[in-house]
């Protein structure tokens, strides 16, 4: 009975243990109540009926039911949370916080107008890629886990590729980025916007070599009225001086002595790229220097050294080349040995590169601006590459 009245005068009596005993019996039943709140909701906003409840995701459900992830002899499948959200809880949590943002651009409507999402698709897949690929496709690996899997089992060509895979735990998406959703193409323009502002030069000195980027329109007026074609991404240029409204610039560069000769080349009887004029301007016959001439044995044409002036709009140079074939090699690493050990650089000279690359570009993920400058990489590091060059 002591003990009885005991516990009676402590959540009853009013005194100080009557508000500490309240206190705890309340905080104990609204954080019990809170959690299982918080657990169905996470559960319940994780089904694939509350994903394609925004109209937006009903294409990417229409494109799933296209795979065997939808359906399959087996009927092990995967939902839309089975490869979206992180198991981990942690990380769970954190995509969900996330994830607010994107019902928030569904409910006020940033995707009501017909092409709004296709828009923002390619971006979003970037991220989702450079997630999953951050943790190493844990989400896929959920599943298929290289320990389990029957490589004999396998044709000897995916045989060779998984056992590649496994000995150094590939994330899957490097792979397979097709597997369950179509690969988005990159918006129209996308290939014009890697410039990385860090590496522009601040200040331009008259008579040294600095690179563009990306393709860089030019021009034949510093008004930057008349374009006549543009330089590819890593070609080099001469710097002449600043105008009020754009650079001049110098090309040194190799064409062939035949037809327009509007396609300008970095070497003598290299298909390395510099420079492509257009043809209106070509037919113009424009005045450029002729330093050489040269006949190549290997084909009988005639290669012409040029030298020619033209404008570019300001900010578009870098200076240091170093970290634009760093940025490249990490491409050509991480992308071209997703399927198999890639070639040696100086394994193939710059001109049977470009077949090579070719054939290896459609299995990886670069955009076109990405594939041009890890195959100049290739061809300007290549086994006939000036020994100065190479890095």
């Amino acid at each position: 009975m002591k003990i009885f009245q005991h516990l009676k005068s402590f959540f009853f009596k009013p005194s100080k243990k009557l508000g500490l005993g309240v206190l705890l019996v309340l905080g104990a039943v609204a954080g019990i109540v809170g959690k299982v709140g918080f657990d169905e909701t996470l559960h319940e906003t994780g089904k694939e009926e509350f994903c394609v409840g925004c109209h937006t995701m009903v294409g990417m459900q229409e494109e799933l039911k296209q795979t065997k992830h939808w359906k399959n002899q087996f009927g092990v499948t995967a939902d839309c949370s089975a490869c979206h959200l992180p198991h981990d809880t942690v990380q769970k949590y954190m995509r969900k916080v996330v994830a607010l943002k994107e019902v928030y651009d569904e409910v006020t409507g940033r995707f009501d107008e017909p092409g709004s999402f296709e828009a923002v698709r390619y971006e979003l897949a970037q991220k989702e890629w450079k997630r999953m690929s951050a943790n190493g496709s844990a989400e896929c690996k959920a599943c298929h886990r290289y320990e389990r899997m029957d490589f004999d089992s396998m044709s000897p060509k995916a045989r060779k590729q998984m056992k590649a895979a496994a000995e150094k735990d590939q994330s899957c998406i490097d792979c397979h980025k097709g597997i369950a959703h179509h690969i988005p193409k990159a918006p129209e323009g996308e290939a014009n916007s890697g410039i990385d502002p860090n590496l522009v030069a601040s200040t331009l000195d008259a008579d040294k070599v600095y690179y563009t980027q990306i393709q860089t329109p030019i021009y034949a007026d510093e008004a930057t009225k008349e374009e006549i074609g543009y330089l590819e991404g890593v070609a080099p240029v001469k710097f002449i001086k600043v105008g009020d409204n754009a650079d001049l610039v110098e090309l040194d560069m190799w064409r062939k002595a035949k037809g327009y000769g509007r396609i300008w080349y970095n070497d003598f009887a290299k298909s390395i790229t510099d420079a492509v004029l257009t043809k209106a301007f070509m037919e113009k016959e424009p005045k450029f220097e002729t330093l050489e001439s040269r006949e190549d044995p290997m084909t009988g044409i005639e290669w012409q050294k040029v030298k020619m002036q033209v404008w570019v709009k300001k900010g578009q140079l870098a200076s240091d080349v170093v970290p634009i074939w760093e940025h490249a090699k990490e491409l050509y690493d991480a992308q071209c040995s997703t399927c198999h050990k890639q070639p040696d650089i100086k394994h193939f000279d710059s001109n049977t590169w470009v077949g090579v690359f070719k054939g290896m570009v459609g299995f990886t993920n670069l955009d076109s601006t990405q594939a041009k400058q890890v195959l100049r990489y290739l061809q300007t590091h290549a086994s006939d590459a000036p020994q100065q060059e190479a890095k």
